[in-house]
């Protein structure tokens, strides 16, 4: 039928428009671009800024604090009156004195001092050290957690729309078989060989591909806008998969789960973050405990001041050092209160471990179980294809001799199709599956696209 090739010709074409974008873009490049753009990373990034900013404080504070102040004052003070009465010793009228205490001129005052002040014994500084410490490694914990994270969402949402696209092209094909045996059937029908009853169940046939195109083609958008939120770009940005990138049925060579595992255990970023916050409150603990312990402090200064006036000058040098203890003897039970709360955090903590330990080795072992299992379903979905093809092959030959029914053709293009697509569905739960086992263990272990 021409009219069903030209549709067929316009499918592609549209099919085309819908695959132009500005650049390739490949599965490497995505990542990159989404580590790039992703809000969630950037904020990380900053939270490991501003924890290696807090432990550089926690460094600052062993190192002595030194201080310089300076002045400069031009003031004048009226000078003060003072007028003594002298008793006259001969009984004489009284003398009258007057004096001026001050000068009647501006002064000029300067002065230039030094101090510094160095911790000798503070209990907290040590433990609050390592509380910062542990703080700034978990932040960095957090970011790598949140690095996988971001891997994974790219891989899962740029092999959907690798998957969308071939689901595209699989609904053409079975649209074109469906047209193809349309043609043939009503060309039989008016040869006498074949029904009317046959005619309609073919153009039936031909009308679920066309809604199977419809559907893979929305499927396909929706896909694509997917990937732009995980890399961070406006849902209309367009999009073309770099023609390097694709499903790839090679097998790889899965680790023994415990060897899996115990890698979890040494690399999962949440793992390492849940120790660390157990030694975080561990040192918030002993934080709380130096509270009972004296402070001691050693301060010194050093200074000028100069007082000048137009007729003198005065000036005045000093310096002094200074030791100074301090030790809380009671505060109303405040530090043992908090040495309570400090404590029972980190209790609770404790007692959750074994719950996370767990939780991670499911994880693991369904990870482990889902790549092997989606190995093992490659081989079988390809031989359901090889032979599916065979039976359309041999359906489509029976009925042009007369021998086959259209529902049999019918039933063969079907199974050909559905078989396609549960190996295109093999394909992509093997590389989700991959890349879920990366993260599950926290390693690049299997590289994206099929390689290992």
């Amino acid at each position: 039928m021409i009219v069903a090739q030209v549709r067929v010709l316009v499918i592609f074409l549209l099919l085309g428009m819908l695959t132009v974008p500005a650049t390739a873009l490949s599965l490497t490049d995505g990542i990159s671009l989404a580590l790039k753009n992703n809000p969630t990373v950037l904020a990380s990034q900053k939270r490991v800024s501003a924890a290696n900013a807090k432990l550089n404080q926690a460094i600052g504070s062993f190192l002595p604090t030194i201080k310089l102040d300076g002045s400069y004052q031009i003031g004048y003070t009226q000078p003060s009156i003072v007028e003594i009465e002298i008793p006259s010793a001969l009984g004489g009228a009284a003398t009258r004195n007057t004096y001026a205490f001050g000068t009647n001129e501006n002064q000029h005052n300067k002065n230039l001092s030094a101090s510094f002040n160095q911790p000798l014994f503070v209990g907290a500084l040590f433990p609050g050290f390592r509380l910062a410490q542990k703080m700034a490694d978990n932040a960095k914990e957090e970011l790598q957690r949140v690095i996988f994270d971001v891997r994974y969402n790219v891989t899962q949402s740029y092999f959907g729309v690798l998957r969308a696209e071939k689901m595209v092209e699989l609904a053409i094909d079975s649209e074109q078989m469906a047209s193809s045996h349309l043609k043939q059937v009503k060309s039989m029908v008016a040869a006498g060989v074949a029904t009317q009853a046959d005619f309609l169940r073919a153009e039936v046939s031909m009308a679920n591909a066309e809604v199977n195109y419809t559907k893979s083609k929305n499927a396909l958008e929706l896909a694509r806008d997917a990937l732009n939120n995980a890399l961070g770009q406006d849902l209309e940005t367009e999009i073309k998969m770099s023609g390097g990138e694709n499903f790839r049925a090679t097998l790889v060579q899965v680790p023994d789960y415990k060897q899996l595992l115990q890698t979890a255990y040494g690399y999962r970023p949440d793992w390492k973050q849940f120790q660390l916050t157990k030694q975080i409150y561990e040192e918030t603990l002993n934080v709380s405990r130096t509270n009972y312990l004296p402070t001691a402090v050693l301060t010194g200064n050093v200074g000028d001041r100069l007082t000048e006036y137009p007729d003198y000058r005065s000036d005045v040098n000093s310096w002094a050092i200074t030791g100074a203890v301090s030790w809380t003897i009671f505060d109303g039970l405040t530090t043992q209160n908090k040495i309570s709360e400090a404590q029972a955090n980190l209790e609770a903590i404790k007692a959750e471990e074994e719950k996370v330990r767990a939780g991670i080795a499911l994880e693991v072992r369904d990870a482990y179980l889902t790549i092997k299992s989606a190995q093992e379903i490659i081989d079988s979905t390809l031989k359901a294809v090889q032979s599916a093809q065979e039976s359309y092959k041999v359906s489509s030959l029976r009925f042009s001799s007369g021998v086959a029914t259209n529902l049999e053709v019918i039933d063969a293009q079907v199974a050909l199709t559905q078989a396609k697509v549960n190996h295109l569905q093999a394909l992509y739960d093997l590389e989700i599956a991959k890349a879920k086992l990366n993260k599950t263990i926290g390693v690049e272990l299997f590289k994206s696209g099929g390689q290992g």
